[in-house]
């Protein structure tokens, strides 16, 4: 063989075993993927339990193995592990190296992973610029989560310039690819208007997608949408369906199913079934429930009254800072319902409650301060929270700093001022309110037009005081005609409230046929009516009209005992009729003395006709 022969045969055995080499290298790189990938794939059987137990420790061996021969799942899964603390304890920074080992290979899971870390400082310092940077990356590999976590940056300027629209791109992609949080997240932005127009028919397009995955939050919001008539028609039924999907994971979701219940609103009433649902609900911290809860215990609304309880839920809403909890519960210390009696503590959390806006606790305030209740009377912090209350219209308030300036108590005296308070919380249908200023009107200014406008409103509202002084103006003429048989009427509108004075006015009416056909009848009836609480002018003519001879049998005991009982009161014409008894023995054992006394008492107290007798006497 000759020497060429020689060197192309050395030259072919040389390239044969290049190729024979880089075969052999090909061939263990295959074979050592596919061993890498298996044990990557035995790893995820143990992660899921499929065929074999689930078993996290042999998942991590499976897992570190794949790892270190450079498999970027394998990595990326082993980071979550050691986040997760799976398979061991839980190593923060070994998670993240393994993140950046398969990011750096653009694993978008991975990517994303890193950048949450970063974002919720998780192993390393908080760093939301960088927590961007990477889901920037992760964002443009498609994934979706990180697609959320971009569009959220960039909407509230997390990490980065504030940008709306591009948030709103990145938060539509993610939505778009189905990511329940960016379905949620969208639906809430359209449906508070937040930052973006609000769009209540988007918010509930996002908030169904995200419902029908089981998001429980956007199933929460479904039933309310449906409750309101918010973006879709009113649906009480549909209320229903989307609480109940979510009433065992969502405190809100319990507090107005349970209501639905109470109203019987798409479903029958059920009262027991919307207590239970609110115990759930006041459970679970809500404190919309816990204040209701508290209402219903502290009235007995359908459950039995229970103070104690009420306290404790008012207390738990209140440590949660409901503002009218705190009132409620203030309101049980002051009144010792529910708790010990505790004026100092009440004054603490009617403060809390005035202090955050809260009317009646600012009236409340005021009032302590005015009278001096647990602190020294201060009538200029009074004022103010008296004021403070009173710009949110209150109208204790309101009626309070009108008495304040119309008494000049520690400020100037102001009538003006005075009035204006009245009449912002007449204008809101105070009664209180309306009657000061009819009286004002009347006594005061002489307006009579504008105290018959007042008196009428509060009359119109069943007030009896309204009424007598309504009706003592037609009957006496102020300002008015005299008009008897609208007096009558006026009177005759609260017959049915019992009320003392009033009887003995229409009895008078009666009594003279003023307004009315006379009844001495119906004017005896009245008066011992009247008579029979106290009020002293009719115990008087209840006594003359049975000691006239103008009535059939007469009841004269009773005639006498009302006489003596108005005279005791200080009546000085019944003084002078019962002097007139002793005087005559009539009815009674004559007593000159005793008659000649009740005539000085009389005259003494401005009766004429008693003077005149006891002149006569001298």
């Amino acid at each position: 063989m000759s020497r060429t022969h020689i060197a192309l045969v050395g030259k072919i055995a040389a390239f044969a075993c290049v190729v024979f080499i880089i075969l052999c290298i090909c061939f263990y790189k295959t074979i050592r993927t596919g061993f890498i990938e298996a044990q990557f794939n035995r790893a995820s059987m143990y992660i899921q339990g499929e065929g074999n137990p689930q078993d996290f420790k042999k998942a991590r061996e499976y897992l570190e193995q794949s790892a270190n021969g450079g498999n970027d799942d394998a990595q990326y899964m082993l980071g979550v592990m050691y986040e997760k603390g799976q398979g061991a304890s839980q190593d923060l920074n070994k998670a993240i190296e393994l993140y950046k080992q398969a990011a750096m290979k653009n694993h978008a899971k991975a990517q994303y992973a890193l950048g949450s870390m970063y974002d919720h400082a998780r192993g390393v310092e908080e760093d939301h610029a960088e927590a961007v940077k990477w889901y920037e990356k992760s964002a443009q590999l498609g994934n979706a989560a990180a697609r959320y976590a971009l569009g959220f940056a960039y909407f509230n300027g997390i990490g980065t310039a504030k940008n709306i629209e591009k948030g709103l791109d990145y938060l539509k992609k993610a939505a778009g690819d189905g990511y329940v949080k960016a379905l949620v997240y969208l639906g809430s932005l359209y449906f508070e208007g937040k930052n973006i127009p609000a769009d209540p028919k988007k918010a509930f397009s996002y908030f169904e997608q995200a419902a029908y995955k089981g998001n429980h939050d956007a199933q929460y919001y479904l039933g309310l949408m449906y409750e309101d008539g918010n973006g879709v028609e009113r649906d009480y039924s549909k209320a229903v369906y989307w609480y109940e999907k979510s009433v065992k994971a969502h405190s809100k979701s319990a507090f107005h199913l349970a209501r639905l219940y109470r109203d019987g609103l798409g479903v029958e009433v059920n009262y027991n079934k919307a207590f239970e649902l609110l115990k759930k609900a006041a459970g679970g911290n809500n404190i919309q429930a816990q204040y209701l809860l508290a209402t219903l215990y502290d009235k007995g609304d359908n459950i039995p009254q229970d103070s104690t309880k009420a306290a404790f839920w008012y207390d738990k809403a209140a440590k949660q800072g409901d503002n009218n909890a705190s009132y409620m519960l203030g309101e049980m210390y002051m009144n010792g319902r529910g708790v010990n009696e505790d004026p100092s503590e009440a004054f603490k959390l009617f403060q809390q409650s005035a202090q955050n806006g809260n009317a009646l606790a600012q009236y409340k305030i005021a009032s302590m301060y005015f009278k001096g209740i647990t602190v020294p009377i201060d009538h200029q912090k009074a004022i103010e929270w008296y004021e403070k209350a009173a710009n949110q219209n209150n109208v204790g308030a309101l009626c309070m700093l009108g008495d304040i300036y119309a008494q000049g108590l520690d400020v100037p005296k102001d009538m003006s001022k005075a009035i204006t308070f009245y009449q912002k919380a007449a204008d809101q249908g105070n009664i209180e309110a309306e009657l000061k200023l009819g009286s004002y009107y009347l006594n005061n200014s002489k307006e009579y037009d504008k105290a018959i406008t007042w008196y009428q409103k509060a009359a119109d509202k069943g007030n009896v005081q309204a009424i007598l002084q309504l009706g003592q103006i037609y009957e006496h003429g102020l300002g008015v005609p005299v008009n008897y048989q609208k007096a009558f009427e006026i009177y005759n509108k609260g017959i049915n409230s019992h009320n003392p004075e009033l009887q003995y006015a229409l009895g008078q009416l009666y009594k003279n046929g003023l307004g009315t056909v006379k009844n001495i009848d119906q004017s005896r009836k009245l008066f011992k009516q009247s008579a029979q609480q106290g009020f002293v002018g009719s115990q008087r003519e209840f006594a003359k009209i049975e000691l006239s001879e103008n009535v059939q049998n007469p009841d004269k005991q009773a005639a006498l005992s009302y006489l003596q009982a108005a005279v005791k009161n200080g009546d000085a014409e019944a003084m002078f009729i019962l002097g007139n008894l002793y005087s005559n023995g009539s009815n009674v054992t004559k007593d000159s003395k005793h008659a000649s006394d009740l005539f000085a008492q009389s005259c003494q107290k401005g009766f004429k006709n008693a003077c005149h007798v006891s002149k006569s006497a001298h």
